[in-house]
């Protein structure tokens, strides 16, 4: 069994969950100027696990740290994938269209900068610290 987390702990993880759950809805609702419904579903379902586990956390709702290891879980493998995603469409793209596509690789690239540290590396301490032993 885990341990609990610390009252100052709880609330990061509380503040950085729900952070990110409006993160995620501002940049796929917002920022994507077309609507794909894989896309959309994907991160309507990220964002609510993000901003629900967000509120059990700050609000001490007893099952807050389990939903939030799952919810962290989850984000993470979207992160890792969207991620390689990224990087694999990145170099076909610049090798396929050369010095143009170079250009459109580059923003791939830039965008997978913004994903990395959001939905990789905050999940991956995110489930670092909520998975960890009493020793």
């Amino acid at each position: 069994m885990a341990r609990s987390l610390s009252s100052r702990a709880r609330r990061v993880f509380g503040w950085l969950h729900l952070s990110t759950g409006a993160l995620v809805v501002f940049g796929v609702f917002v920022g994507l100027p077309t609507r794909y419904w894989p896309v959309d579903i994907s991160a309507a379902m990220l964002a609510a696990g993000l901003l629900s586990s967000g509120f059990g956390l700050l609000l001490r709702a007893s099952w807050r740290e389990r939903v939030a290891r799952l919810v962290s879980w989850a984000t993470l493998l979207v992160g890792l994938t969207i991620t390689a995603l990224l990087v694999l469409t990145a170099s076909h793209v610049a090798g396929l269209y050369g010095p143009i596509g170079r250009g459109g690789a580059l923003i791939l690239v830039l965008v997978g900068f913004l994903v990395v540290p959001y939905l990789v590396a905050l999940p991956a301490m995110s489930v670092h610290w909520l998975s960890r032993r009493p020793r």
